[in-house]
C-alpha cells in the first residue's frame, strides 16, 4: 500500500547570501515539500520554475530531496530572488527581486487526481494562489496556508478573502501589533479555520484548536549557536501539519495527546534545520 502524499503549491525562490557569496534554493511551498516528513508521506511540489540557472538549482535540489516534480512547468521568466546576510546564524533581509509568481494549470486530469487525493495541499501568501486554493477547497481538499509576517496579509480584507478557504493557518507575529493575534484568531474562527498557529521567532508557538476552543503552547528547542535559522518556521509548520493529519482521519477530532506530540515533533524537526546552511542545503557559489 502506497503512502499518503502532500502537495506544496506555489512559490519558489533562491536566497542569495551576500556575505557568504552562496545561494540556496527555497520558497515556502518548496520548503514545505522538502520538510514534510518522508517517513510518513510522499511529497509533491507543484509550481512554475523559470528557465534560468536558479530554476535549475531549485529543480535539481527538489529531486535530490525525493520530492516529486512531475507537475512542475518551466516558464520564460527569472527566478524570484531574496538577498540576505547571515549574522550569528540569523537572517538579515537586504532586498528582493520579485519573480513571475505563476502557477501551472490545475486543469490537467492527472494533476487533479493528485490534488484530490492529497492529505493536504499547502500554499502561502507569496504564491499568488488565492483563487486556486479557493477552487481546491470547494472540491473538499484540505488546505494549509502560511500568511507570513507581513501586515498586508493579516488585514481584515485579506483574511475575509482567504481564511475561509484554509483549514490550517500559520501567522508569524514578528511584525505584529499587540492586539493582532486576538483579532486574527477571532476572524479565523468566524471563517471556520480549524487550526491557527502563531509563531514569533524564538518564542513558544501557540496553536489554537478552533473547533474545541483550546490553546496549546508549543516548545522551542533552544540553540545558542544556530548555523542558519532560514527555513525553521517552514520546517515547524510542515511537520506539525503532517503529524496532525496522520494522527486522525477527522481534523476536528484530534486528541490533546496527539496535538501535543505533533507540536513536540515539529520543534525537534525545526531544531535540525537551524543546524544546516540554507533552508535545506544545496548551496552553490554565486558567480554573477
Amino acid at each position: 500500500m502506497s503512502k499518503k502524499h502532500v502537495v506544496g503549491l506555489g512559490d519558489n525562490v533562491v536566497d542569495y547570501y551576500q556575505n557568504q557569496n552562496v545561494k540556496y534554493p527555497g520558497g515556502n511551498a518548496v520548503n514545505f515539500s522538502v520538510f514534510a516528513p518522508k517517513q510518513l508521506v510522499d511529497s509533491y511540489y507543484v509550481g512554475s520554475l523559470a528557465k534560468d540557472d536558479d530554476g535549475e538549482l531549485i529543480l535539481n535540489s527538489l529531486k535530490n530531496e525525493n520530492v516529486n516534480t512531475s507537475f512542475c512547468n518551466r516558464i520564460n521568466a527569472k527566478t524570484e530572488k531574496t538577498f540576505v546576510n547571515i549574522v550569528d546564524g540569523d537572517r538579515q533581509f537586504i532586498d528582493s527581486i520579485r519573480g513571475a509568481r505563476q502557477l501551472p494549470s490545475l486543469d490537467e486530469p492527472d494533476l487533479m487526481k493528485i490534488l484530490d487525493s492529497a492529505l493536504v495541499v499547502y500554499s502561502a501568501c507569496h504564491a499568488n494562489s488565492e483563487n486556486a486554493i479557493a477552487k481546491l477547497h470547494q472540491r473538499g481538499i484540505l488546505i494549509a496556508y502560511d500568511f507570513s509576517e507581513m501586515a498586508k496579509y493579516h488585514t481584515t480584507e485579506y483574511l475575509n478573502q482567504v481564511a475561509k478557504n484554509v483549514d490550517i493557518a500559520q501567522f508569524s507575529l514578528s511584525e505584529a501589533k499587540a492586539d493582532d493575534m486576538e483579532r486574527i484568531l477571532t476572524q479565523c474562527m468566524r471563517l471556520n479555520t480549524v487550526f491557527v498557529l502563531f509563531t514569533n521567532g524564538g518564542e513558544p508557538p501557540l496553536l489554537f484548536d478552533c473547533n474545541q476552543r483550546k490553546k496549546y503552547v508549543g516548545q522551542v528547542q533552544y540553540d545558542s549557536e544556530p548555523i542558519d535559522t532560514m527555513g525553521a518556521g517552514d520546517t515547524f509548520f510542515a511537520n506539525l501539519v503532517v503529524y496532525l493529519l496522520t494522527k486522525a482521519k477527522d481534523l476536528k477530532n484530534i486528541s490533546e495527546e496527539d496535538i501535543n506530540e505533533s507540536l513536540t515533533k515539529a520543534a525537534l524537526a525545526a531544531a535540525k534545520t537551524i543546524r544546516q546552511k540554507g533552508s535545506f542545503g544545496h548551496g552553490i557559489k554565486i558567480t554573477k
